[in-house]
């Protein structure tokens, strides 16, 4: 990974359905060194629930977000439809791409960035296989600041919502949160996770952590600390659930990390 001008170049790997050989990793790029990322998604390449498996009707359209601690990264995961295997039966596919952390966490690549380059290639090469190109995302010419992160947030969630789920993050390293936003669509989850993301994370304030947009399936659950869904979802005693829309925050501030609140009350106007 690296930049060259204003252009930075960024290692991603295509899993899905391959003919006679089932789900694997169906192309990845050149630089990338597969072993040293995947193992962060072992077990949950596809966490999608069997209801939206068995028809090739129902929509797939998720995101998915693991940190990659070991060099400083963060794996964003494109789960949606892929073509359809060898006895035309619908499949799924997961795209992921490696992104620096420090320049996330600035706030000079957004998530939204690396999602328009991921879409943009699979448009170009829609049945990628073997070594391909890596992405090439254009920088912006001046650093977008870290007071701008979460902009466009009170659209999706309350402020009291936020301020809760900040809390519990600082209070339990290892809690999970199941944020639930009723009557939501794919697409608001997914902005929404992008957001609640770059908007806690921003200056390495809190940690990335796992996240997903849309309910796994349940032996998946586990595998993150954020999930979000329109609906309840079956989970164990380690999960919170918290609802986008409450009035009032449930959780007592933590003393010490005002920065983090402050931003927070920036990014709604308050």
């Amino acid at each position: 990974m690296e930049t060259v001008s204003e252009v930075l170049q960024l290692e991603h790997w295509i899993y899905g359905a391959t003919p006679e050989k089932g789900y694997c990793t169906k192309a990845e790029s050149t630089g990338l060194n597969g072993p040293l990322y995947q193992r962060y998604l072992e077990n949950h390449f596809t966490p999608v629930r069997v209801e939206k498996t068995a028809s090739g009707s129902t929509v797939i359209d998720a995101r998915m977000i693991h940190p990659a601690p070991a060099n400083n990264e963060v794996l964003l995961s494109i789960l949606g439809r892929g073509i359809p295997d060898e006895y035309n039966r619908p499949t799924i596919q997961n795209h992921t791409v490696v992104l620096p952390g420090a320049l996330l966490r600035s706030g000079r690549v957004t998530f939204a960035m690396a999602e328009a380059g991921l879409v943009e290639f699979d448009r170009r090469v829609p049945k990628a296989t073997g070594r391909v190109e890596p992405l090439f995302i254009r920088l912006p010419e001046a650093a977008v600041s870290q007071e701008n992160s979460g902009t466009g947030i009170r659209r999706f969630i309350t402020k009291a919502a936020v301020d809760t789920l900040v809390s519990r993050f600082l209070s339990d390293a290892q809690g999970r949160t199941l944020l639930l936003c009723r009557g939501s669509t794919h697409q608001y989850r997914n902005e929404l996770l992008y957001k609640l993301v770059e908007l806690l994370c921003a200056g390495g304030e809190i940690p990335v952590f796992t996240a997903i947009s849309d309910a796994p399936t349940l032996s998946a659950m586990n595998h993150f600390r954020l999930a979000i869904s329109s609906r309840g979802v079956r989970a164990d005693g380690t999960w919170t659930l918290l609802d986008a829309s409450i009035d009032r925050p449930t959780l007592q501030p933590i003393r010490g990390r005002a920065p983090v609140y402050s931003r927070i009350a920036e990014a709604f106007g308050t």
